[in-house]
C-alpha cells in the first residue's frame, strides 16, 4: 500500500511539474504552433494546383468523361483530346473563332484543375458521330421557304450515305444511358431574332472526323444559293 500511494504521489508531482513547465513555456509554445500552422498553411497553398489537378486525372480516370480522340470543350477552348496524364489533359485546338470548325494545329495543354471547376462538353459522346448544327442569316423573307427547303435537301443528301449508321451508334448508346433517343435526320428550324433578322438552322449528324469539311459544304452551298439569286451581301453565323 506504502509503495501505491508512493507512486500515485510521483505521478501527481510530475503531473503538477508538467502544468508548471507548460504555463512557463506557453509563450514560447504558442509562437511555435502559430509558426507550425503558418507553415502548414502555406505548404497546402503551395500544393494545392497539384492536388486540384491529381483529383481531376483520378476523376477523369474513374469517370470515363472523355477519350483520346474527343472533341471537346473546357472554359471556352475547344479541341480533340490527343493525351491524358494525372496532371494535365493535351487537345488539338479547334478555331480560335467560336463558329470556326478548323484545327489551329497547335496544342493546348489544360491543368486537370479544370475539370472540377468549369464544366466538359464531350461533342463525341456518341461514338464517332456527333450532331452539329449550322445556322445561316436569311435578310429577304420571300425567300425564307425555298432557302429552308433546299438547306434540308441538301443537309440530307450529304448524310444519306451514313445516316443509318448514325442513327444505329446513337440508339445504342442512348439505350445504354436509359435517355430519350433523340431525332438523328436532318432537320431545319427557324429562328427569328428580330424584325428585320431571321436565320434558318440546320441540326443534322456529321462523323466526328468530318465536322470542318462540312462546315465548309454547307457554307459554299449557302454561298452558291445567295450568289445565284443575286443577293451578294450574305451573314452567316454559328
Amino acid at each position: 500500500d506504502k509503495i501505491t500511494k508512493r507512486r500515485q504521489t510521483a505521478y501527481i508531482l510530475n503531473f503538477c511539474l508538467l502544468i508548471v513547465l507548460f504555463l512557463l513555456w506557453f509563450s514560447h509554445l504558442q509562437g511555435f504552433f502559430v509558426s507550425l500552422l503558418a507553415v502548414a498553411a502555406a505548404f497546402v497553398l503551395a500544393l494545392k494546383e497539384i492536388i486540384m489537378c491529381l483529383t481531376g486525372g483520378f476523376l477523369l480516370r474513374s469517370s470515363k468523361i472523355f477519350k483520346i480522340g474527343h472533341r471537346i470543350e473546357i472554359n471556352g477552348v475547344r479541341g480533340f483530346v490527343v493525351d491524358r496524364s494525372l496532371l494535365t489533359t493535351k487537345i488539338l485546338e479547334i478555331g480560335p473563332e467560336n463558329n470556326s470548325q478548323q484545327t489551329t494545329g497547335d496544342i493546348i495543354c489544360i491543368p486537370n484543375s479544370q475539370i472540377l471547376t468549369h464544366s466538359v462538353k464531350n461533342e463525341s459522346y456518341f461514338k464517332e458521330f456527333s450532331i452539329k448544327t449550322f445556322s445561316y442569316k436569311l435578310d429577304d423573307l420571300t425567300l425564307l421557304v425555298e432557302f429552308e427547303k433546299d438547306l434540308l435537301k441538301e443537309s440530307e443528301k450529304l448524310t444519306e450515305n451514313y445516316i443509318e449508321s448514325a442513327k444505329a451508334s446513337i440508339n445504342i448508346f442512348c439505350e445504354k444511358e436509359g435517355i430519350l433517343i433523340p431525332s438523328v435526320a436532318p432537320r431545319t428550324k427557324i429562328i427569328v431574332e428580330n424584325a428585320s433578322e431571321v436565320s434558318v438552322l440546320v441540326k443534322l449528324p456529321v462523323k466526328n472526323h468530318e465536322v470542318a469539311s462540312m462546315e465548309q459544304t454547307l457554307n459554299r452551298f449557302y454561298l452558291e444559293w445567295m450568289v445565284e439569286r443575286g443577293l451578294t451581301q450574305v451573314k452567316k453565323n454559328k
